[in-house]
This record gives C-alpha cells, sequence and structure tokens, in this order.
C-alpha cells in the first residue's frame, strides 16, 4: 500500500471521526445514554421474534388468504412493524429523555449536497456489482424478498413502495436513532456500535451482501454524523435495493 493511499484512506476514516469526536462528545454517560442502548436492544429483539413477516404469515396468513395479493400482507406487516419499532417508538424517545426533534437525530435533508459525490460515487462503485452477482443462483432466489413482485405491475408497486419506507425506517434507525444518540457520549466509536447489529439482521442474506454491510454501514454512519442527515443514505440505500430488485427480476425473465 503506497504513503499515497494510506494518506487518502486515513483522510476519508480516522480524520473524519476525529472531527466527529471533537463535534459530538460534550456529555458523561448518564441515565439517558443507558436507556438508549437498552431501548435499541429491545426494539431489535422484538422486531426479531414479532415484527418479521413470518410471523405474520404464520399467525395471522389465514385472515389474508381471500384478499387480493394474499402473499404481500406480511410484506405490509413487516414494514408497518418497523414503523412502530424503529421510528415512532424512537421519537417518544427522543421528546421524552433528549427533548429534542427528528431533526436533531438526521431526520432532514439539510447537509447532504456538500458529499452528494460521495454518495454518487458509492451508487456507482455497487451497482456494477450488483449487476455481476445478479447472475448468480443464490442472488436471484433471494430477491426480490416478495417473491410474487413480478406477477403483476400492482404487486410491484405496492412491494417497492413498502421496500423504500422500510429503508428509510431502516436508515433512521440505525444511522440516526442510534448514533445521534449515543455520539453525544462516545463520538465516532457510536457507528461501530452501530454497525453490529446492521450487519446481524443481514445474516440469512447471501454472503456478498452480508459483507458489504460492514463496509456500507460504516461509511454510511460516518457520512450521516458528517452531514447530520440520514437522507444521502436513504437514496443510496433504495437506488442499490431497487437495482436489486430490477436485476433479478431480469434473470427471471419477470420485467418485461
Amino acid at each position: 500500500m503506497t504513503p499515497k493511499l494510506i494518506k487518502i484512506i486515513r483522510k476519508f476514516t480516522i480524520e473524519q471521526w476525529s472531527i466527529i469526536d471533537a463535534d459530538y462528545i460534550k456529555d458523561k454517560v448518564d441515565l439517558k445514554c443507558i436507556g438508549s442502548i437498552i431501548l435499541i436492544i429491545f426494539l431489535i429483539v422484538i422486531q426479531r421474534y414479532y415484527g418479521q413477516s413470518k410471523f405474520f404469515a404464520n399467525n395471522f396468513g389465514d385472515f389474508v388468504i381471500n384478499l387480493p395479493l394474499p402473499s404481500i400482507w406480511s410484506r405490509l406487516y413487516s414494514t408497518f412493524a418497523c414503523v412502530i419499532l424503529y421510528l415512532i417508538t424512537p421519537y417518544v424517545y427522543i421528546r421524552l429523555a433528549f427533548n429534542e426533534k427528528l431533526k436533531d437525530h438526521g431526520w432532514t435533508l439539510k447537509g447532504i449536497a456538500r458529499y452528494k459525490w460521495l454518495y454518487i460515487a458509492m451508487i456507482l462503485v455497487v451497482l456494477p456489482l450488483v449487476v455481476l452477482v445478479s447472475f448468480s443462483k443464490s442472488f436471484s432466489e433471494h430477491y426480490p424478498l416478495y417473491q410474487d413482485a413480478g406477477s403483476s405491475l400492482t404487486a410491484l408497486i405496492i412491494w417497492e413502495l413498502s421496500y423504500g419506507l422500510y429503508f428509510v425506517i431502516i436508515e433512521f434507525f440505525f444511522r440516526g436513532f442510534m448514533v445521534f444518540s449515543l455520539a453525544r457520549y462516545i463520538g465516532s466509536l457510536s457507528i461501530f456500535v452501530m454497525n453490529i447489529p446492521y450487519v446481524m439482521i443481514h445474516f440469512g442474506k447471501p454472503a456478498a451482501e452480508t459483507i458489504g454491510s460492514i463496509i456500507a454501514g460504516i461509511a454510511l454512519g460516518t457520512l450521516s454524523l458528517r452531514t447530520r442527515s440520514i437522507f444521502g443514505g436513504v437514496i443510496v440505500h433504495i437506488t442499490i435495493a431497487y437495482g436489486m430488485d430490477i436485476m433479478a427480476l431480469i434473470q427471471k425473465g419477470q420485467l418485461n
């Protein structure tokens, strides 16, 4: 590794984390910090056992069997559960514990324009990889997550709208609530704390995606704190996710 490359890597990692530490660390660990961590753990556990599509299908599948697009309701339930657990509940905690607003935890568009070239670069790097990986059997078997997305235009639109909302919520929970709640206590370390559960929610997905989530989580967490906005990450996440679905449908011959 050349000295010039090392310097570039340092500029985009350690130097950025040092700036974050200087900007954010202001408080000593207190009950609000501990409360945030406990709440985060609790919400992830609840979502894992009671907020996934499999839970809905096993317990309420018979109630929707005669409804239009019966298989999509479990996916919509999963997104709805995320709205409750990963957006509304953290919002209540932010208001009560920190006396802050959503914009104080990254829910704002301000700031992302300054780093737009980085977000664009991430998309341009990842999308060609998505195209390459899409030729693998495991990829087309896994995506879209809603397997009937290609059955009709209506099914595809409903699914992708729900899927897009899911990524808005995921970005807020991990790169918003989690990092902004903890950064005031531990600075840039909040990015790495966040990245542990973030990578774990990718378990069960193709290995390349799970490994990629390690880098993506750190990069998007860093950018979230530097821009004070989650929406650059939202744009990246949704663009890549939609690209993955499109390529999977093309490989299956379902996108005509």
